[in-house]
């Protein structure tokens, strides 16, 4: 009898805690109004990269992948929402950016309910506060870039795939069954698969990085096939993916011709991945690549002390640390964890081999959040709550936690949106002390930002900057010029340039905090004497 009862209440209080009232959404709406409103006040100031200017020219020269506007494969998803606001405001900075800080925002609400059900309500709230002053996540929304944007995306399509996960396990499924239940919860759990794949779908077209996501719901389909068959799984879940890749693949390949769309593919895939690209393949020393990746995981992305850091990042460091290691020692080997580890693992793989920019390790940064919320309430549970002090004691430590990192947040977004990037410093420096005619300036990035900044330098006829990678593609061009430039300008992003240091000036240094420009943070201008 006795078993019975303990049995009753266990899936009576498992089923009563994956539910809640509209009136308990309250706290998760609240977190997505603050966290949109702290965004609001720091919009960025410049376009300073590559990808911003192909984003803000799609919008204010029109919408077309075969000349970069933007990129392949475009980001139709991204690149509608801001038209929208590009139609209101008029500004494609500003468009561009209100898009990533709205869905930044409402990235929140999955977020939180992800969490709760996860491990706990309290754990959903802490996690939902660190994820509104993460510095790279609050940066990142500050942005004229997709990546913030995806994180809704992401997020989302987690979630589904967690809450499929979640109404095939046992507990949960004896609770249905005992209500004669079990055949709508099958197919509950297929439109929560169906649901993760549309959002996944719609995500790629926003970031193609979010193939990663693929494993991810194999497993939430391997899951579900224990209950339902695996006909039904790959249709809803297949049906799902497909409506939202073709959602706006469909248009690009109306568009552009599915055979143009392709050449694209290959022609991208090939810069990126293979010749400049940040893929395992272009990788000259692993260890300085795991070194990279460490760093941008840690100091950018979660906030964590790094040598060129404040001081005051040891406090977070501190609370970090204890809620991963009580996180590793109280954790369960549950579903719950598995599943996260079904996340990490394939993500940790595509970082590892394909893509290691900040940007792309961001999107850890969320789930990490989970875990260390999740960590701190067990160290809770385990040291102070049945203290007389336990509650107060832990509500300081999170107090500390939060506001250590909104000083460093503040300041990191303050800088993005106040000081001039050295991108744009350097084309500001050579536009003012340079005559154009006299003028030829060998760059990477920067001359695509020639381009919105100062487009009569990029003169079809007599371009004064010229994409170059490596000081021999310089020498080349001069060696083929008709008319030699009086002033030959090299950047400092160019390679080889020790070959020739007897020939190259430092004529100026451009820096700004890395945090806050994690790209080309530090640039110099070199004037180069051919002759």
């Amino acid at each position: 009898m006795q078993v019975t009862v303990n049995y009753n209440e266990l899936t009576k209080t498992n089923c009563q805690t994956k539910t809640v009232s509209v009136r308990g959404y309250l706290i998760p709406l609240a977190a997505v109004c603050v966290c949109l409103v702290t965004r609001v006040f720091f919009f960025g100031g410049y376009i300073d990269e590559w990808d911003s200017v192909n984003f803000a020219f799609g919008l204010s020269k029109g919408y077309d992948i075969l000349h970069d506007q933007p990129h392949f494969p475009g980001y139709p998803v991204y690149m509608f929402v801001s038209w929208i606001w590009y139609k209101i405001a008029g500004s494609d900075i500003q468009a561009l950016i209100f898009s990533g800080v709205l869905f930044s925002s409402l990235a929140v609400f999955p977020l939180y309910e992800l969490a709760r059900r996860m491990f706990s309500k309290e754990a959903a709230i802490l996690a939902s506060l660190l994820y509104i002053v993460n510095p790279q996540v609050w940066l990142q929304a500050e942005k004229p870039l997709s990546d913030a944007f995806g994180l809704f995306f992401v997020i989302t399509a987690v979630l589904f795939f967690y809450l499929a996960v979640e109404h095939v396990h046992g507990i949960q499924r004896n609770c249905f069954q005992a209500n004669g239940k079990a055949k709508d919860e099958d197919k509950i759990s297929l439109w929560y698969l169906a649901w993760g794949g549309l959002l996944l779908g719609l995500g790629l077209g926003v970031r193609v990085t979010y193939l990663a996501l693929i494993p991810t719901m194999a497993y939430a389909a391997f899951q579900v096939n224990k209950r339902v068959s695996g006909k039904k799984i790959a249709l809803w879940g297949g049906a799902g993916l497909a409506i939202g890749v073709f959602s706006w693949l469909g248009y690009l390949l109306v568009q552009f011709t599915p055979y143009k769309v392709y050449r694209k593919l290959l022609s991208h895939a090939d810069y990126h991945f293979y010749r400049e690209g940040n893929s395992i393949i272009t990788t000259d020393d692993y260890r300085e690549r795991f070194l990279d990746i460490f760093h941008n995981l840690s100091a950018h992305s979660l906030g964590t002390w790094w040598t060129d850091t404040p001081f005051l990042r040891i406090v977070p460091t501190i609370i970090i640390a204890f809620a991963f290691v009580r996180f590793f020692i109280h954790g369960k080997w549950n579903f719950q964890n598995r599943f996260l580890l079904a996340f990490f693992i394939p993500y940790s793989l595509w970082i590892a081999f394909v893509q290691d920019a900040i940007r792309q390790i961001m999107v850890l940064a969320p789930f990490l959040l989970i875990v260390i919320s999740a960590g701190l309430m067990y160290g809770f549970t385990h040291y102070l709550k049945g203290s007389k002090q336990g509650h107060k004691i832990f509500l300081v430590v999170v107090s500390v936690l939060i506001v250590t990192l909104v000083i460093d947040s503040l300041r990191i977004v303050s800088i993005n949106r106040n000081e001039e990037p050295p991108s744009v410093s350097t084309i500001n420096y050579i536009t003012k002390n340079y005559e154009r005619d006299d003028t030829k300036f060998y760059c990477l990035n920067d001359w695509r930002l020639f381009q919105y900044y100062a487009p009569e330098w990029c003169d079809k006829k007599n371009s004064h900057v010229y994409f170059a990678s490596t000081m021999s593609k310089v020498i080349k061009d001069l060696e083929r010029s008709k008319n030699k430039p009086k002033n030959i300008l090299i950047s400092s992003k160019l390679f080889e340039r020790h070959k020739y240091k007897d020939k190259l000036k430092k004529l100026a240094v451009f820096e700004r905090n890395r945090y806050a420009v994690a790209d080309y943070n530090w640039l110099a201008l070199y004037g180069f004497n051919w002759r």
